[in-house]
């Protein structure tokens, strides 16, 4: 087995070494907006990536004033995919320098980027909203992981797919008394991209299918969402997990 590969098993084993730790905290609600950093580690890189992450990048954004940040790993999907999510309360932090800068100064923040770039193959960054009215968070608290469900809305359907998640999805989840979020992304991204994200607190609660399923059947739930025909097509849908070692 070559270097790459080993790196590559180490990489999908990480996230179940970690699964203890990430069950053990939850993250809070999420904040009206939030800038999203989704980025794919090369595989051979993944145990760099994280070091930096641990060691010099959580570090210089504490120091530079990032109240909050909650990392997850997609664990079905792109397993070398993760998803990093801190508040972000005004655009106007744009015009002044990054935590990084303010933290490390120009040069050490420019060697640091560097040293995270060479990890990666890709590297987005959008602003994401939070839609509370069609959100149900009982603890107030995000469990540690998620199916996450991106769907792109056709265009001028987006009230139209807001008030069938508020009349016929959240109810649901409410009655369920099980977590649901939905955000909506904003700049950088497509902004008819809506994910709703069904929070559960282990792997095994999937088996029992979603909220859903259980309330309607099989036939009542494929009925349920062939009404979104029209309204919104399904983009992917994902499992992530929050690792705890890189969120705070």
């Amino acid at each position: 087995m070559n270097s790459r590969r080993i790196f590559a098993a180490r990489a999908v084993v990480l996230p179940l070494c970690l699964s203890s730790l990430c069950l053990a905290q939850s993250a809070p609600a999420p904040a009206a907006r939030n800038s999203v950093v989704i980025v794919h580690v090369k595989p051979d890189m993944v145990n760099e990536w994280i070091a930096l992450q641990k060691n010099e990048l959580i570090p210089a954004q504490k120091k530079g004033g990032v109240k909050t940040r909650t990392t997850y790993q997609t664990v079905l999907g792109n397993s070398f995919e993760y998803v990093t999510v801190t508040p972000s309360a005004k655009f106007a932090e744009l015009d002044g320098p990054s935590p990084l800068v303010g933290a490390l100064g120009a040069e050490g923040a420019a060697r640091l980027t560097a040293k995270l770039s060479k990890c990666l193959d890709s590297r987005q960054v959008f602003i994401s909203n939070s839609l509370p009215e069609l959100s149900y968070l009982p603890t107030g608290e995000l469990p540690p992981m998620g199916v996450f469900s991106r769907r792109r809305i056709a265009p001028g359907k987006m009230q139209e797919y807001e008030d069938f998640i508020k009349t016929e999805i959240l109810p649901i989840y409410k009655k369920a008394k099980e977590p649901y979020t939905v955000t909506r992304r904003g700049l950088g991204a497509n902004n008819n991209d809506v994910t709703s994200i069904s929070w559960v607190n282990k792997a095994s609660d999937l088996d029992a299918g979603p909220p859903t399923t259980r309330a309607l059947g099989a036939a009542g739930a494929a009925k349920l969402a062939a009404r979104t025909a029209g309204l919104a097509t399904l983009v992917d849908q994902v499992v992530r997990r929050r690792v705890a070692e890189l969120s705070y």
